[in-house]
């Protein structure tokens, strides 16, 4: 298959990486310097320790257009999806979108591809430069479909080693149970300045965990709670010595997704009439780091 993937930062050189293997996969980079780069040097995956350079994958600046494939992938962070949607607003292909949070969804209403996809990815991925990805943790990719049928997606029915990918029924409940993840441990840790695992060892960030799942699980208003907090705990653990996006992001002075995330939220909180101090004192603590550059 031809897959083509938007975005060079830390999910689209992991998913070009291990798509490469059964795929012929076109990589589509914000820069044409990096473009450059990887169709000269190829990636290198860093995983287990081990170091693979991947040679086969042609990369190529996002303003010299997208040509013929058979499903696109878009893993760019959401708020770069303004500038991205005119150029594939009238492309018939299956497309797959990779965002956090749950503010893309709106956009996905302006596209003429009748087949659209949402995904969530679990895995760690850490983007050391422009053509080097470390693959940080083994997770999941869950997929659901937006707009016809998930059953035309063979993308799903494939075993690719270390790289599972999964099929969810409601597009809903997948983003929301993500949702939930990110917002308690992104803010925490980037606010915190740890990493992810430390919210739940030590007894006063725990706290902190268990007051922000409990005002965000009203106000989305969660419907097996302790299951889902359980699961929040879990990606604790499993991603114990991560450091969060969002905490990467405001380390290197680059903007965050907290508009994707707890502004979403945010906004649920208004329209229901709900409680939100904690969620709102977060959000405003990570803009004000934004804002100064981390």
């Amino acid at each position: 298959m031809r897959i083509g993937i938007i975005g060079g930062g830390a999910i689209g050189l992991l998913f070009a990486s291990h798509l490469s293997e059964k795929h012929n996969v076109t990589l589509y980079t914000h820069t044409a310097d990096q473009a450059s780069n990887i169709q000269r040097d190829g990636i290198r995956l860093i995983a287990d320790g081990e170091s693979r350079l991947l040679t086969g994958i042609i990369s190529k600046g996002l303003g010299e257009g997208i040509s013929d494939v058979d499903l696109l992938i878009v893993a760019v962070k959401q708020y770069h999806l303004p500038q991205i949607l005119p150029r594939i607003k009238d492309i018939q292909v299956p497309l797959l979108f990779l965002q956090n949070g749950y503010g893309h969804i709106s956009y996905l209403k302006q596209l003429q591809s009748p087949n659209i996809y949402v995904g969530v990815v679990e895995h760690g991925a850490l983007k050391l430069d422009g053509n080097t990805v470390e693959h940080t943790g083994l997770g999941m990719t869950r997929i659901a479909s937006f707009r016809g049928e998930l059953e035309q997606l063979s993308l799903v029915n494939e075993r690719i080693d270390r790289f599972p990918i999964t099929m969810s029924e409601d597009f809903h409940s997948m983003l929301m149970d993500k949702l939930v993840v990110n917002a308690v441990i992104n803010p925490l840790t980037a606010i915190l300045g740890v990493e992810n695992g430390d919210l739940i060892t030590n007894s006063f960030y725990y706290r902190l965990f268990q007051d922000l799942f409990g005002e965000i699980s009203s106000i989305l208003e969660v419907q097996n709670k302790d299951e889902s907090f359980e699961h929040v705990k879990s990606v604790c653990r499993a991603t114990a010595e991560n450091r969060s996006s969002m905490l990467k992001d405001l380390e290197n002075g680059r903007k965050t997704e907290i508009d994707a995330i707890l502004g979403h939220i945010l906004s649920e909180a208004k329209s229901k009439g709900k409680s939100d101090c904690l969620t709102s004192s977060l959000y405003k603590m990570v803009k004000g780091k934004e804002s100064q550059g981390g």
